[in-house]
């Protein structure tokens, strides 16, 4: 109800070196100080004030949690856009932090506030079809609570810049020494054996058998076009994801985008994934079935019922399989991540193919197909 009431100018106090404003609203009285010399101190000193008026000349620390968190939001937005770390952050805040103190004022909040959240947090139940409500596992796995923790870290820095929150120091939040560690499944090589023996015929089944033998990613293995790859030289060009929103994005971090050369077994399922999908038109290798970008959830769908086809270990999933080929190549090539990762050089992008061939992860996937022969 304030907000068109106008902002006087702050003044500069040469004695003290500040900048100050104060301002008096219906017997209500605030100072806004800014040691910050020019022009930014002085504008510093009118965003505050102006935030202060949108706030009904409350503290910020008066505000609820719940109302802070949509202005975090916001920002976040305006700064990275809609991507898929404000995704996870929502879904922590939506399923743990909200209901726990979003109705709380900022300034009431303390560390023991913010650990409780990740001490009481419960893995969410899933329905049926029928309503019935299950549960994937009795605790949340360690990773998943750092990553809970991350999100409160994240938003409790940005609060406390503004005011909202009292300091609090996040170093001190834990983890619990009792969460469960999940690892990582992977396919063995007699796995792998199965998974390359007499195909399923179902429409993503090449994406995944190239999963298996190259390490990608599965958003990068799904925004794999035509165009970045060279039939010629067997070289293929890794530079942007399909994240589980849909969205293209540029990848993981600077060092996904990068050069590989394949091994043969590798280049004839890619060949034969092209040659099969010409008719659609699309600029997409592994397309869904119109020529359009393949949704990682499809993919996921497919790996489950390959997994069920071939009584494969049921807590392997699609990312998974980048797990599995470097479990199985690390030996082989002891810097793995590097040599096949991030090389750029044509000589080690040849030289990683050709050690990679002879492999076990290779030699178990022509070993099935020999055999189905």
């Amino acid at each position: 109800m304030y907000q068109h009431i106008d902002i006087p100018q702050p003044k500069w106090d040469k004695r003290n070196r500040k900048w100050i404003l104060s301002i008096m609203i219906e017997g209500k009285r605030k100072q806004f100080v800014s040691r910050t010399s020019g022009m930014p101190g002085k504008r510093d000193c009118r965003d505050r004030a102006r935030e202060w008026i949108e706030n009904g000349c409350n503290d910020n620390g008066e505000m609820r949690l719940n109302v802070v968190w949509e202005r975090f939001v916001e920002d976040y937005k305006r700064k990275k856009g809609n991507n898929s770390q404000l995704i996870n952050l929502n879904s922590f805040a939506r399923s743990y932090i909200l209901p726990a103190l979003g109705t709380r004022k900022c300034k009431s909040l303390k560390l023991e506030d913010w650990q409780s959240v990740i001490n009481d947090a419960k893995p969410l139940p899933r329905y049926c079809k029928d309503g019935t409500a299950y549960y994937r596992a009795e605790k949340l796995s360690r990773k998943y609570l750092l990553n809970l923790k991350g999100a409160m870290t994240c938003f409790i820095k940005w609060a406390e810049v503004r005011k909202y929150l009292p300091s609090t120091p996040t170093d001190q939040l834990y983890v619990p020494s009792d969460s469960t560690v999940k690892g990582k499944g992977i396919l063995q090589l007699s796995d792998i054996e199965k998974l390359f023996k007499e195909p399923t015929g179902l429409w993503y089944e090449r994406a995944l058998l190239f999963d298996v033998l190259t390490g990608l990613r599965p958003g990068e293995l799904i925004g794999l076009q035509r165009d970045d790859y060279d039939p010629r030289s067997g070289i293929l060009m890794v530079r942007r994801a399909i994240n589980a929103r849909g969205d293209v994005t540029g990848g993981k971090n600077s060092n996904a985008k990068r050069i590989i050369e394949l091994p043969e077994a590798a280049r004839t399922i890619l060949e034969e994934q092209l040659l099969d999908t010409e008719y659609l038109d699309s600029e997409w290798i592994f397309c869904n079935n119109i020529g359009c970008p393949a949704r990682q959830e499809a993919v996921r769908r497919c790996w489950r019922r390959i997994v069920r086809i071939k009584d494969l270990p049921e807590d392997v999933t699609p990312y998974s399989l980048r797990h599995t080929f470097f479990s199985h190549t690390e030996a082989y090539l002891p810097d793995s991540h590097r040599l096949y990762g991030k090389h750029i050089i044509s000589e080690e992008a040849h030289e990683a193919a050709e050690r990679l061939s002879v492999t076990p992860i290779y030699k178990a996937a022509s070993k099935s197909e020999a055999n189905a022969e």
